[in-house]
């Protein structure tokens, strides 16, 4: 468990500890890469979590680490393979049950296995690229052939599912599991890890995604489950874990998760919720988003 900061001298402090804690996780990026011991037999990496653990910026991260032990590094993001939001939906009426966007059916399998045994057998690797506007592929990315040196970086939530590992188990890889892996205390009140990374994708989603916070809620619901069931019990499995926590965050969540959280109506069934998350963030100082340090990993949650 870690404490928030609640008394800050000036905002040189609020300043120095987003610094303090920004060197502290990239200290860690380079520790992880150390553990993994890599050889040139090992030209995959995966790095895996659950929502809004981190993947994208530290995937980003672990690239820098890995190509300053002399490796080239070239990361593919796993919802690149994601089928068609139309295909998705159709799917669901056939079945009669919701859309499912999380679930390891959700992947274009026969893609992924095709760009995974490329990059060992020597083949050119051409992936798809997704755009989530469009909600469908719209053409490729070419990563010509592997060289020796080589290294292709898969990041997503599906990095763990048992099917997508059962790929990259064929040939020698590498697996990193990211979480927030921590409680925050701030005097009485306890933010679950859980919590922290709701109130993460509730700031993302609405800068990024244009989301309402009233739809950050009932996804998290299919989220949370989906996490349970088919990440959680397999994280054990991979080679190293790092903690994506940051003494600053609630901080620096502080101020826009409770203005979204504020425009949760009476009678909606999140409503609560919402109230409670309020009342235990607004006493907390805030730190604004424009002291982060340029390699933060919270410039994926607020740009």
């Amino acid at each position: 468990m870690k404490n928030i900061t609640t008394v800050f001298q000036d905002e040189r402090e609020k300043i120095e500890l987003v610094k303090s804690e920004d060197r502290a996780f990239v200290a860690r990026i380079e520790k992880a890469v150390n553990e993994l011991a890599f050889n040139l037999d090992v030209r995959v990496v995966t790095v895996a979590g659950p929502t809004c653990s981190g993947k994208t910026t530290t995937a980003e991260m672990l690239d820098a680490a890995l190509e300053k032990s002399g490796r080239r590094v070239h990361t593919i993001s796993l919802d690149d393979f994601f089928l068609s939001r139309r295909e998705l939906l159709l799917r669901a009426e056939q079945n009669g049950s919701k859309i499912d966007f999380d679930s390891p059916d959700t992947l274009d399998m026969d893609a992924l296995s095709r760009a995974i045994e490329a990059a060992f057998s020597g083949d050119r690797i051409v992936v798809p690229h997704f755009d989530f506007q469009a909600g469908e592929r719209l053409g490729t990315v070419d990563y010509g052939r592997p060289r020796p040196e080589d290294v292709y970086l898969f990041e997503g939530i599906q990095a763990v599912y048992p099917s997508v590992t059962k790929l990259f188990g064929r040939h020698s890889s590498r697996t990193v599991f990211l979480d927030v892996g921590e409680e925050a205390f701030y005097g009485n009140t306890t933010f679950s890890s859980n919590e922290i990374r709701f109130l993460r994708r509730l700031v993302r989603d609405s800068r990024f995604r244009n989301a309402e916070p009233e739809f950050t809620f009932r996804l998290w619901e299919t989220v949370r489950a989906n996490e349970e069931k088919n990440i959680f019990p397999y994280s054990d499995a991979c080679d190293v874990k790092i903690k994506t926590y940051h003494a600053y965050e609630i901080n620096m969540l502080r101020d826009e998760a409770v203005a979204h959280l504020s425009t949760i109506a009476p009678g909606s069934r999140w409503y609560d919720t919402a109230r409670d998350l309020i009342d235990r963030l607004t006493p907390i100082p805030p730190i604004p988003s424009a002291y982060l340090s340029e390699r933060s990993l919270f410039h994926e949650f607020f740009g």
